[in-house]
């Protein structure tokens, strides 16, 4: 009896030494490095992206809520270099003076120059973001992004976005719309006051 336990005990120590072998070749097995996968921007990047927004009348020189908004630039269906789309997620205000029209959605197919940052459009249509009914026509101005440059109150800096926008909704107005790249940090979502 005594011989067969110490037979039982010298198995069940090879048998306990065979896993914990297959456990450490199993784990620097699975130690193999493998090189990060290839990132595929838009052909626009850094020019596409969501952005945070705050909308400035330049007539009365303030700014038109205290609300910020979203806005997104991104690609066109055909991968164009040269043009992108520009879009708000909600409506905007044109000013909260009495009896004022809102400047309403913005949707519209702009041209873009990604080596230098900047975008623009001359009367080209404002369409309604669902629909694609057009809403008016618009024309952007000095538009530009500047990377790495608001430092946002989470610590990260982020890229700038600003540009001149007149709509034939609003005559005689021109908007300024200022912002940055948005990081979805609490605390960066409803900053207003960055330079």
């Amino acid at each position: 009896m005594n011989k067969q336990f110490v037979k039982f005990r010298h198995m069940k120590s090879i048998l306990r030494s065979l896993i914990l072998f297959c456990v450490f070749a199993a784990s620097f097995i699975s130690c193999e490095t493998y090189s990060d996968p290839e990132v595929e921007y838009s052909p626009i990047y850094p020019l596409s992206g969501e952005w945070r927004v705050r909308v400035t009348n330049l007539t009365t020189n303030a700014l038109v809520s205290s609300s910020m908004y979203t806005l997104g630039t991104y690609n066109t269906e055909d991968n164009s270099s040269t043009q992108m789309w520009i879009r708000t997620t909600s409506n905007l205000p044109s000013s909260t003076e009495k009896g004022s029209v809102a400047l309403g959605t913005l949707k519209a197919k702009i041209n873009c120059d990604v080596p230098s940052l900047s975008f623009s459009a001359t009367s080209v249509n404002n369409l309604h973001v669902t629909t694609n009914a057009v809403l008016a026509t618009v024309t952007i101005t000095e538009g530009k992004v500047a990377l790495k440059s608001v430092t946002m109150p989470s610590g990260i800096t982020s890229d700038r976005i600003s540009f001149k926008l007149t709509s034939t909704k609003t005559p005689g107005v021109t908007y300024l719309f200022e912002g940055y790249r948005r990081t979805l940090w609490n605390e960066d979502e409803t900053f207003i006051t960055f330079k």
